[in-house]
């Protein structure tokens, strides 16, 4: 477990907006995601396992949208925005991190039209 006030990999969520529903895509991912929200046209999911690296969840997350169910994978192909976030905490050590995409996981992420994102959180403030 890292320390807090280290940089680390969080997660790479999968933000997915649609205004046609995505009831058949949620249900086919099933319990290979967790989501962590589902409203109306967006959901935000996670994988259920925790990955070890940015490269492992990308990979995992666009591999279950080639397995996907011709209907499933109809309302995912209909989704306005299909985004890959990779979650990184920042923290005040080490002096830099490297978290590497080799070109099959690219390749694989833009094979099922997603795009990847990288958001990094702040570090957090220190105590008084």
């Amino acid at each position: 477990m890292p320390r807090p006030e280290e940089t680390t990999f969080l997660n790479v969520d999968l933000d997915l907006k649609s205004s046609f529903g995505m009831s058949k895509l949620l249900s086919a991912l099933g319990d290979s995601v967790a989501p962590l929200h589902a409203e109306d046209g967006f959901a935000c999911l996670e994988l259920d396992e925790q990955p070890e690296s940015p490269e492992e969840a990308v990979t995992r997350l666009a591999t279950l949208i080639t397995r996907l169910p011709m209907d499933a994978r109809e309302e995912w192909d209909r989704c306005s925005e299909r985004t890959l976030d990779i979650g990184i905490q920042s923290g005040a050590t080490p002096h830099q991190v490297c978290y590497r995409l080799p070109v099959a996981a690219l390749a694989l992420a833009a094979s099922i039209n997603a795009e990847v994102v990288i958001t990094v959180y702040a570090c957090p403030a220190p105590s008084p």
